[in-house]
């Protein structure tokens, strides 16, 4: 191997357009090491060596932050800008060390490798965009979103205009703080909904709001970035002239709307329900970005733009954009955009705010503050105008403040164009990093979208008037649901005096895309993923119904959001239509011999939220196939179904005895009521007189109610809670259904006492989660009434500005 050249680079000045340029000779080979640190080579000298070397560093670095920051709720693109940043500043320290990792020649390389993962992570945020939330965006809320960017601008011009006949500026400042001020005022779409997934808001009341509104933001910004960025090139550049160059754009986005988004369309549509996309096509849409990246270069634009538009094509959700995401999202995110966060914090030059240029930095760091404040308060006086409760209109305000990526893009991108000075790019930066941080951690700490869920009366099975609709929020994750839930439905006894109203959910979660929808089943074509599943389920309901159609109203609506945050839609579903109870699957799936096939985390923590924050009583419904299967109440038409409900005292008891009396009165129904008491009672743990009280006249009522029908009353002691054990499997024997209460109060710990040490599911309650076990094959229903703190007086929804407009 001959021997290496003791200089691998070097680096000069020549001259450029405006001013002196870099420029940076390197040797052809110096690309691959081949070994030769054998041979006493520095390997850093070289181009993939070194490339791999700065993203594991800039990954490890990145990735420490955010794991350090978590507590604060920082976003991990923010814990990258830090973490970059705070890594960069300790390199400095070095000058050697500097050089070694990030010499001049290596920063090129990094920079073409992050601005293409840029581009590619821009495309998978046009993929997760909505397309369709245009059409739902209300008047108001397109005046707020263009608002939101025109008033902090104009403030800050109009404040901007007389300020050099008052104060002696220099001529640089005063030619950047108008860009310093409209990339302050922009407010990026990717940014809020980001904000709004991490803590959960997505689908609040809040999180609908300023995901509209941000939408209408991002394209005012972008139309007004659009035209000064293409009037400028044109105007430095004499011989384009301005209009031919916005033509040009034009052109390009006329074609990727009815050229590229119908052959991606005609694409996503031949992919067989159930199947994933094809390599083919996944490498189809991949040339595609590379190819529209290269146009929107040629047009004067970034590359980062073709591929936005890209994505924008592509169909959101399931199954061919989520597919589209999971392959490019997390190279692109998580190792090479780091990359680009690196670069902006090179450029991060401290120095330029102190010495003699304290006074410019102070006048740009006045604007940049008056231009959040000016669009802080121009987003609350408007929501406020509106209608929107104070509190939201606040929160509103901070989130329409934060930025992500794409500002930090736009402000390294100005930068490298040299319209602003490295002076007003660390303070945009800077600035960034505090209301972002902040507007999370407040968001975090202050914002409970749970208080709106608050009602006035308590909503339950036991509250309904007999001539009311007893009204039934039923939630659907997958086609095994509906048999089930159906025949629920059927035995609760829909009569012409006893009517029943099912709202139905079919809930899907957020799998690539960026907002999340709740609509009714007439718009469910707005999610093409989901169409078959939700127009076969609606079919089944639209059949339950006619065959029920004076007793029976069926509503459908469909949800598609994150499990974290997917109780929202329930409980909001729940108040809007006054639910008496909420019908939620449990999760976990029996197969046919009684094992367990199946289990969903992300449904078991639907429901201990709902549960924990249900504006009515909430059933969860434990199916092992005799509620759905062929044992069902359908299928006995001529036989009869068994029910037996356990019954302890306590308000989840009393709540499930009015929903087993309401099955009791159906033809072909059994019931059979155990009341369970203690053998002996201490005095310390017997039940209040009131408790006893209501106790006994639920069950003095269910003997009237239930008089005349095929019902058995069972009075049973017990010591302790082995013989409540006994008890329980000698009701196994002629049972299909079995219906408890979650809790059973403080007196009747004792017959329980134990179990929860051997508890899995403390959702379904002590018994609830014994019978669930593999030893007890019949189905259950566990039920709980409203909790008592989630009742309240005299307080207005948060709602009402959504629901509205």
């Amino acid at each position: 191997m001959s021997r290496l050249p003791a200089i691998v680079s070097s680096e000069g000045y020549v001259p450029g357009v405006n001013e002196p340029e870099q420029m940076i000779c390197q040797y052809l080979h110096m690309t691959n090491s081949m070994g030769c640190s054998w041979f006493g080579c520095d390997v850093s000298a070289f181009s993939v060596p070194l490339l791999t070397l700065q993203l594991s560093l800039i990954f490890i670095v990145s990735q420490t932050f955010f794991y350090l920051l978590k507590p604060l709720r920082q976003s991990i693109l923010s814990c990258q800008l830090i973490g970059c940043f705070v890594f960069i500043w300790l390199v400095r320290l070095d000058n050697h060390v500097l050089n070694q990792l990030f010499p001049e020649s290596g920063k090129l390389v990094l920079d073409t490798v992050a601005n293409f993962g840029y581009m590619l992570h821009v495309f998978v945020v046009g993929v997760q965009i909505d397309t369709n939330i245009l059409k739902s965006v209300h008047r108001h809320m397109v005046l707020m979103g263009c608002m939101s960017f025109v008033v902090p601008y104009a403030v800050c011009v109009m404040c901007l205009m007389p300020l050099p006949n008052l104060v002696q500026m220099d001529e640089v400042t005063l030619h950047t703080i108008p860009f310093v001020v409209a990339l302050t005022s922009m407010t990026t779409f990717p940014a809020v909904t980001s904000t709004l997934s991490d803590l959960n808001l997505l689908n609040s009341d809040l999180g609908r709001l300023s995901c509209s509104t941000a939408l209408v933001t991002d394209f005012c910004s972008w139309i007004t970035a659009l035209a000064l960025t293409t009037i400028g090139v044109a105007l430095e550049r004499q011989e384009w002239k301005p209009l031919k160059n916005v033509l040009l754009i034009i052109c390009f986005l006329i074609s990727m709307c009815y050229i590229i988004r119908p052959f991606v369309l005609w694409m996503a549509k031949r992919i067989p329900e159930g199947q994933d996309i094809k390599e083919s096509q996944f490498l189809v849409v991949l040339l595609t970005v590379l190819v529209c990246g290269v146009l929107t270069e040629c047009l004067g634009q970034n590359a980062s733009f073709g591929g936005f538009m890209m994505g924008v094509c592509v169909p959101d959700g399931p199954p061919f954009g989520s597919a589209i995401v999971n392959r490019v999202d997390w190279i692109a995110t998580t190792i090479l955009v780091p990359a680009k966060f690196a670069i902006s914090a090179f450029k991060v030059n401290l120095k330029s705010l102190g010495g003699d240029k304290v006074f410019a930095a102070l006048i740009t760091e006045a604007f940049i503050t008056l231009a959040y404040l000016a669009k802080f308060t121009s987003n609350f006086v408007l929501a406020m105008y509106f209608s929107v409760p104070v509190q939201d209109a606040f929160h509103f305000s901070m989130i329409m403040c934060t930025k992500g990526i794409i500002d930090v893009s736009a402000f390294s991108l100005i930068r490298s164009n040299e319209v602003v000075t490295d002076q007003a790019y660390s303070l945009l930066i800077l600035n960034m990093l505090l209301v972002t941080g902040s507007t999370r951690l407040l968001l975090w700490h202050f914002y409970d979208p749970s208080t709106r869920y608050k009602t006035y009366k308590r909503n339950s099975v036991l509250e309904c008037e007999p001539g009311d609709f007893l009204r039934m929020v039923v939630c659907i994750h997958n086609e095994d649901n509906v048999p089930s839930i159906i025949n629920l439905l059927e035995a609760s006894n829909p009569t012409r005096h006893q009517r029943i109203e099912a709202i139905t959910m079919n809930l899907h979660p957020l799998e690539g895309r960026a907002s999340a929808i709740l609509i009714p089943i007439s718009e469910v074509e707005k999610i093409p993923s989901a169409q078959h599943r939700v127009l076969q389920t609606g079919k089944a309901f639209y059949y339950f119904m006619e065959r029920n159609h004076e007793s029976v109203a069926v509503e459908h609506f469909v949800a598609m959001a994150p499990y974290g945050s997917m109780h929202e839609d329930i409980v909001t579903i729940a108040i809007n239509k006054c639910a008496n109870i909420i019908i939620v699957p449990f999760h976990k799936c029996w197969a046919i011999d009684g094992t367990i096939e199946a289990t969903f985390p992300g449904i078991r923590s639907v429901n201990l939220k709902i549960m924990e924050k249900a504006p009515c009583s909430i059933g969860i419904l434990v199916d092992r196939g005799q509620i759905g299967g062929p044992n069902s109440v359908l299928a006995r038409r001529t036989k009869v179904f068994r029910i037996t409900q356990l019954f302890l005292g306590g308000a989840d008891d009393r709540e499930a005895l009015a929903y087993s009396s309401r099955m009791a009165q159906r033809h072909h129904i059994s019931l059979l009521l155990v009341v369970l008491k203690p053998k002996y009672t201490d005095v310390e743990m017997a039940p209040e007189m009131h408790e006893k009280r209501m106790d006994r006249e639920i069950i003095d009522r269910f003997r009237m109610e239930c008089k005349g029908r095929d019902v058995y009353i069972q009075q049973e002691e017990a010591k302790d809670v082995v013989e409540t054990v006994h008890l329980l499997r000698a009701m196994e024997k002629g049972c299909d259904l079995f219906i408890v209460g979650r809790e059973h109060g403080y007196a009747y710990s004792k017959l329980t006492y134990g179990l929860q040490e051997w508890s899995q599911c403390p959702e379904l309650g002590r018994i609830g989660d014994l019978l669930a076990t593999s030893e007890f094959k019949f189905s259950v229903l566990v039920v709980q009434q409203q909790p008592m703190e989630r009742l309240e007086s005299g307080r207005v929804s948060s709602s009402r500005f959504v629901n509205e407009h």
